[in-house]
C-alpha cells in the first residue's frame, strides 16, 4: 500500500500544478488496469479526478485517450463524454448510443431560443461567450462544438439545450456552415444529448485533490 500511497502523492501534485494532460494519461493507465494493490475505495476518487484532467488536457492528449479507451465498456461513460469531442466518429456514435442505453435523464435546463438566435446574427457580437453564458457550457467546449464540420456535436448541443431542427439549421447557416448536413440533427437522440450537454456543463470549479481525499 505504500507504493499505492506514493504514487497516489505524484497523481495530486500533478493536479496542484494543474498538468491536466500528463495527469490524465497517467490515470488512464491507472483506471483501465487498476493495480491489485489499489483499494477499491480508492477507485471513485480517481475516476472523478481522471474526469477533471480529461476535460482539461489539451487536445492531443484527448485524442490519443479516446483511442486508448475505446472499446473498453467497463470505462465509467462519464469519462467517455468527457471525450466526446475528441473522438472518431464511430466512437461518438458508441458514446451516444450509451447515454441512450445507460444514462439517467437530467434536470432539463432549456435555454431561450431567440437569445441564442439573435447572438447568432450579431456578426459583429461575441457569439461563444453569449452562447457560453446562456447555456452555461465553457467557451472553449462551444468552440469545438462549432468548429467541428461533421455537425454532429452541434446537434447535440442544440437537442440538449432544447432547441429545435429550425434552430439548429439557423444556427448552422449563421455561423457560416451552409454546407453542415441538418439531417444529423435527428440521427442525436434527446436523452442522449442531455446527458452529453449535462456533461459538458461541468468546469473545473469541482476538481481538485477533495476527489482523492477520501482514498488517502
Amino acid at each position: 500500500m505504500a507504493d499505492a500511497k506514493e504514487r497516489l502523492i505524484q497523481l495530486l501534485g500533478l493536479a496542484a500544478e494543474r498538468r491536466w494532460s500528463p495527469l490524465a494519461r497517467e490515470l488512464c493507465d491507472l483506471v483501465l488496469y487498476w493495480p491489485s494493490d489499489w483499494h477499491d475505495t480508492m477507485r471513485a476518487p480517481v475516476i472523478a479526478l481522471f474526469e477533471t484532467a480529461l476535460r482539461e488536457a489539451d487536445g492531443e492528449t484527448q485524442t490519443v485517450l479516446a483511442g486508448r479507451m475505446a472499446g473498453h465498456a467497463d470505462v465509467p461513460l462519464k469519462l467517455m463524454n468527457a471525450l466526446y469531442l475528441a473522438a472518431p466518429g464511430p466512437l461518438r456514435r458508441e458514446i451516444l448510443m450509451r447515454n441512450e442505453l445507460e444514462g439517467a435523464v437530467p434536470e432539463p435546463l432549456p435555454v431561450d431560443r431567440t437569445a441564442v438566435l439573435t447572438a447568432a446574427r450579431n456578426r459583429q457580437g461575441d457569439f461563444l461567450g453569449t452562447l457560453a453564458r446562456l447555456s452555461a457550457i465553457p467557451r472553449r467546449t462551444l468552440s469545438l462544438v462549432l468548429g467541428d464540420a461533421g455537425g454532429e456535436p452541434l446537434a447535440v448541443l442544440c437537442r440538449g439545450l432544447g432547441l429545435d431542427r429550425a434552430s439548429f439549421s439557423a444556427v448552422a447557416l449563421l455561423r457560416g456552415a451552409p454546407d453542415l448536413p441538418l439531417a444529423v440533427f435527428d440521427t442525436v437522440a434527446p436523452k442522449a444529448a442531455a446527458l452529453l450537454v449535462h456533461d459538458w456543463r461541468k468546469t473545473n470549479a469541482d476538481t481538485q485533490p477533495e476527489h482523492v481525499a477520501a482514498a488517502e
